[in-house]
């Protein structure tokens, strides 16, 4: 009878002081992780054959609701066509005027509700990891050096040229994160940004499955909070 008694005591106590509050503030962040470009001539991806570059993203989190924030993102994303094409889809491309190769950088910037699915609430036990989504709207600029086939050179010589693309895009996200004693969280988060029709890099011959070109980043997030 001791040993429930003592066991139930526990428990509730540990209930009582493990339960969560709605404390979520105000968060300033910084990501960094792999990254690639979804494009025309950006690679074959059925076969896996595209570069992984670098992506590094600020992020500011306002908290409107239990449920919600704002979130507003600013970030630069290394992109590349890296070396993957035969010499007959390099022809076909010439023909047709455009850029087989490019590198440059793409930077964009973005705002949009995210919906914390399940996040600390009074009277609940809190969730040791959180998670998180959202959909929002942006414009990205890509400057980058492109490179294209001088056709009829019988040494097959290039030409480089500087180009440069501006649109608006979506965005989606979804991530989880893991808050800190020293008033910060750590988290993980994947990013899929999908252009509402212009290029990202110079070509629109169309040889991919998926029409709208697009950026796919994963990254590693420490946000500090802000109103602590």
């Amino acid at each position: 009878m001791r040993i429930r008694t003592i066991f139930l005591i526990v428990f509730v106590g540990f209930f009582y002081t493990a339960k969560g509050q709605d404390d979520r503030t105000d968060r300033l962040g910084v990501g960094i992780g792999p990254a690639k470009i979804y494009g025309d001539n950006t690679g074959e991806h059925r076969k896996f054959l595209f570069k992984v570059l670098p992506v590094l993203t600020v992020d500011y989190n306002k908290k409107v609701h239990t449920f919600f924030d704002v979130k507003a993102t600013l970030g630069w994303q290394m992109i590349s066509s890296g070396d993957f094409y035969s010499d007959n889809v390099i022809n076909r491309i010439a023909a047709a005027n455009l850029p087989h190769a490019f590198r440059g950088n793409m930077f964009y910037g973005d705002i949009m509700p995210v919906y914390q699915i399940n996040p600390n609430q009074s009277g609940y036990l809190p969730s040791l990891i959180k998670v998180y989504t959202g959909l929002g709207l942006g414009v990205f600029h890509s400057k980058r050096t492109d490179e294209r086939l001088i056709l009829d050179d019988p040494n097959r010589r290039t030409e480089t040229y500087p180009a440069s693309d501006t649109g608006l895009y979506v965005p989606y996200r979804i991530g989880i994160y893991k808050e800190l004693q020293s008033n910060a969280e750590i988290g993980l988060e994947s990013t899929l940004i999908v252009s509402l029709g212009a290029q990202m890099e110079g070509n629109d011959r169309k040889q991919k499955i998926l029409k709208p070109d697009m950026l796919m980043q994963f990254q590693f997030y420490y946000r500090i909070f802000l109103d602590q």
